[in-house]
């Protein structure tokens, strides 16, 4: 790291704030904050690392991953001043609520002598806690140094426009929407060979999800280069000769509709409504 990152806060002790808060810890001097303390202290415990309020959490660290749902975001950048003795005009304030343009927390009159810069994150809360590289995009390039001394251990911090920034909550909610379609035609696939459950489980979690993280295939992986090949060859749209899916074309009428963005069915839930991937 070029760049001394002296302490950093997660703001907010949700799904993602967790998720990066435990993959931060050992990394980085961590604080953690939450509008319910109880949360806050909960998952401050499990990590050894401290929690505090909201203003404490700003005067005493350099950097704040702002983790919170998309309609509190100002309200939980402004209420790290609030009450607060001293001032912590140096503390740069993280948004990564990929649908909240950072643009617009800047025009908050209660937010606008404050440093906030985006890091949007092209990501599911799960990936991040399993620990499978996460990759950022910010157009703040002068915090980039800062931003990848923060999360650069996690994968790789890119540098795009203001519009590229806001398009990254459409590109997860397209993905996220394309992958419980896949799974849940997988669930139906598997189903139809009566299947155990655990398997049809494990196929989803397991076989589906690692090749999914490993798309485009491996050269070293002779079974799913094979497999790609094979999708090409009975017209399913997959290019076998980069590996990249051009099944956005018209339905040729030899098969079941496979396109992305097809208007098939709506997706059920995967593995129903209490497993993690059905909560985007």
């Amino acid at each position: 790291m070029n760049h001394p990152v002296r302490s950093v806060g997660v703001l907010g002790a949700g799904r993602l704030g967790s998720a990066l808060a435990t993959r931060l810890t050992g990394r980085l001097t961590l604080a953690v904050s939450d509008r319910d303390p109880a949360a806050a202290q909960t998952l401050a415990r499990r990590l050894g690392v401290p929690a505090v309020a909201p203003a404490e959490l700003a005067a005493r660290c350099e950097a704040v991953l702002v983790c919170v749902p998309p309609p509190v975001v100002a309200d939980a950048i402004a209420s790290c001043r609030a009450h607060a003795t001293t001032a912590a005009p140096t503390t740069v304030f993280v948004n990564l609520a990929t649908s909240v343009p950072t643009a617009q927390l800047r025009d908050d009159p209660r937010l606008r002598d404050l440093t906030v810069v985006a890091l949007k994150p092209v990501c599911q809360y799960t990936a991040v806690a399993h620990g499978v590289p996460t990759v950022f995009v910010t157009p703040d390039s002068g915090q980039l140094p800062l931003l990848r001394a923060v999360v650069g251990d996690l994968d790789t911090v890119l540098l795009a426009d203001e519009k590229t920034e806001n398009t990254i909550g459409t590109i997860n909610r397209i993905a996220t929407k394309a992958a419980l379609r896949a799974c849940s035609a997988l669930r139906e696939e598997l189903a139809e060979l009566g299947a155990d459950p655990a398997l049809v489980a494990a196929a989803v979690t397991n076989v589906f999800a690692g090749t999914a993280v490993d798309f485009p295939p491996d050269p070293a992986n002779p079974y799913t280069a094979a497999l790609l090949s094979e999708l090409a060859a009975t017209g399913n749209g997959l290019a076998s000769g980069n590996g990249s899916d051009t099944g956005n074309g018209p339905d040729t009428g030899n098969g079941p509709d496979t396109r992305i963005n097809s208007t098939a069915t709506s997706a059920r839930s995967v593995g129903g409504a209490v497993h993690p991937a059905a909560r985007p």
